[in-house]
């Protein structure tokens, strides 16, 4: 699948869950982070609405339905994606982790870098 067909089948996915999920959470780019972690785990039930709070933790750090909604839909407001804060992270992380003086072995970062330098290049 290209970019825009993976876009498409995250949104679709998304679409077929509970709302209050989608409201939930906190960035676009969580829900993607979401709809890899289904993809990858075809023993969960395949709406992330029926899983288990664990699980939802597991793949998020957060419950998305951890929201109040008793009073009155609400969600979580971005004005991005998610996706160009998660990209400064990593490259704030692969400066930080090039310059370490001390590592446990020498070379230890390295694989470490090159992963990062694959998903956002320095």
């Amino acid at each position: 699948m290209n970019a825009c067909e993976r876009l498409a089948a995250a949104a679709n996915w998304l679409g077929g869950n509970d709302e209050q999920l989608s409201f939930g959470l906190r960035t676009a780019f969580d829900a993607l982070r979401l709809y890899d972690y289904a993809q990858a785990r075809p023993d969960l039930p395949e709406m992330a609405d029926e899983w288990d709070e664990s699980d939802l933790i597991a793949a998020q750090g957060y419950s998305p339905f951890e929201l109040d909604h008793t009073e009155a839909p609400t969600s979580h407001e971005a004005d991005t994606s998610g996706a160009d804060k998660a990209a400064e992270a990593i490259r704030a992380a692969r400066q930080l982790l090039d310059s370490v003086a001390f590592v446990a072995k020498e070379g230890d970062s390295t694989p470490v870098i090159e992963s990062l330098d694959a998903i956002v290049p320095a």
